[in-house]
């Protein structure tokens, strides 16, 4: 569930996966830990950035989707730092009083793609026609379409085209957009929404559609200290993910720097 690797210039990365419930009792409780709840989309270039930071800081990352993470905070989880994947989630955080509205910033932006099995794709035709082309009996995967953000975005997307309704029944909702992609990796599903970044970064699967922006929500990843932290380097952390160098590391994985 969680792996530990250790980083030049003294920081240490802890990687955690999905039950965060499980752990932050444990491992994370401690205080001289750093630990950010990070959105799914984020793994890889988040461990990237946060290797770079200069301060030999314990830090843990926790990987989920927002609307887990966010509930997992709004239960208790001792996190320090919130990236999520939609507004929305920070929103309902920032309702509760538990963030720190002065250290909040629209971090990033990302674009929604329709991906297949590299090979199996057509780049280049627009949603309705990609979806029209499929089998009637193709799967598509993607986020829970009432939770995750990736599914919320899909929800819109295909609400906006008109394929919702005919395509309900061979959704396959998953609990993150990284299951999702490996879904269509594997084959197992003709099709998936995820994010332009995911498929970036990922060479067994194939861009067919770049989602327009204006068939759902803006995709935004507002960054977050959270009120309950009392980590000396909390703001420091927030301070650097907003840094010219993060934001080199985030742009060379394929996301937007928002200003």
């Amino acid at each position: 569930m969680e792996c530990q690797r250790g980083i030049a210039g003294g920081t240490v990365v802890r990687i955690a996966a999905l039950a965060v419930g499980l752990c932050f009792a444990v491992s994370f409780a401690r205080a001289e830990t750093l630990l950010v709840f990070a959105a799914s989309s984020l793994r890889g270039s988040l461990d990237e950035v946060v290797t770079a930071w200069p301060p030999a800081t314990d830090i843990a990352i926790s990987y989920a989707s927002s609307a887990a993470l966010a509930r997992q905070i709004e239960a208790g989880a001792p996190a320090d730092l919130f990236i999520s994947a939609n507004q929305d989630w920070m929103a309902y955080l920032e309702d509760r009083g538990l963030v720190d509205t002065s250290l909040t910033h629209d971090l990033l932006a990302n674009t929604l793609v329709l991906v297949g099995p590299a090979g199996a794709v057509t780049p280049g035709r627009d949603l309705a026609t990609a979806l029209a082309a499929l089998p009637e009996d193709a799967r598509i995967a993607t986020g829970l379409l009432n939770a995750v953000p990736a599914g919320l975005y899909a929800r819109q997307s295909l609400e906006a085209t008109g394929w919702l309704g005919p395509l309900i029944p061979r959704i396959a909702q998953t609990e993150n957009v990284r299951v999702a992609l490996a879904l269509a990796a594997r084959g197992e599903v003709a099709r998936s929404f995820v994010y332009r970044t995911d498929a970036l970064a990922d060479p067994t699967v194939a861009i067919e559609v770049e989602v327009p922006a204006d068939l759902h929500d803006p995709i935004r990843y507002p960054v977050a200290v959270l009120t309950r932290s009392d980590h000396r380097d909390a703001e420091a952390l927030f301070r650097f993910l907003r840094s010219s160098l993060a934001g080199a590391i985030f742009e060379a994985d394929g996301f937007e720097v928002l200003e």
